[in-house]
């Protein structure tokens, strides 16, 4: 990302190009709407939705809650939460350093995705980058955020499987073809901190249960570690109001 005052700061994920894909795209208007956006981490697309216009409250884990780390039993469970907490100071730190910089008007509330607080207020718009997939629960965590979103959903997430570097998950675009792998390998004690790969189909399942049942797909490709990635965004449209 391009923080005033400090120039370019690299990691592994670079999405200046191609952030509007990977929100929406042309579907997605944010001038005038108030955005949960959930797993804010250092701030780049809070910030990004801030400067189209939006109101944007982020979400986010602190120090002080633990990280959806996978229990495998022969690892020390309790020092990799340790060390992830450290990891999420760094995070934090990060975000508030953004926010200074870019004059940010945008809020943060600090907690666990499975207990959103309704005192957040209502949202037209959830936004879901590319974190459902750490989740042990994500069915919990979309029906936590959009209890309180009266509009749209956008959930953008990796294709649930690669073959030299492209997804076969186009074959599997529609509800019917909804699927999802576990990941955790407890033969090899990997990955830690990811639980799931998702069809598009699986995630338009997900927003059709919880009233958003208008769902649009999308794909795109974005730089990780300076090589490209395909992933799909999935818009969902509010079909059934919230309760009163």
């Amino acid at each position: 990302m391009d923080i005033p005052g400090y120039g370019l700061v690299k990691g592994e994920w670079d999405l200046r190009v191609g952030v509007k894909s990977y929100l929406g795209g042309d579907s997605v208007n944010f001038k005038g709407k108030r955005v949960l956006e959930m797993g804010a981490a250092s701030g780049f697309l809070t910030f990004t939705m801030e400067k189209m216009g939006a109101d944007v409250v982020g979400y986010d884990l602190s120090e002080d809650f633990d990280w959806d780390i996978v229990p495998f039993a022969r690892l020390d469970y309790k020092e990799i939460l340790n060390s992830r907490r450290g990891h999420l100071r760094k995070i934090n730190n990060g975000f508030w350093l953004n926010h200074k910089a870019n004059n940010s008007k945008a809020k943060i509330v600090f907690g666990t995705v499975y207990n959103v607080p309704e005192e957040i207020g209502k949202v037209d718009i959830a936004t879901f980058g590319s974190i459902l997939l750490h989740l042990r629960d994500p069915f919990l965590a979309l029906q936590s955020a959009l209890r309180l979103t009266r509009e749209t959903v956008i959930v953008t997430d990796l294709p649930l499987t690669e073959v030299k570097g492209r997804s076969i998950f186009r074959r599997r675009l529609n509800v019917q073809g909804a699927k999802m792998d576990f990941l955790p390998d407890y033969t090899k004690q990997v990955p830690i901190d990811a639980w799931w790969r998702f069809t598009p189909g699986m995630i338009q399942l997900y927003l059709g249960v919880l009233g958003f049942e208008n769902t649009v797909v999308t794909h795109h490709t974005q730089l990780y570690q300076d090589k490209p990635h395909e992933l799909y965004t999935v818009v969902g449209r509010r079909t059934k109001p919230l309760p009163k």
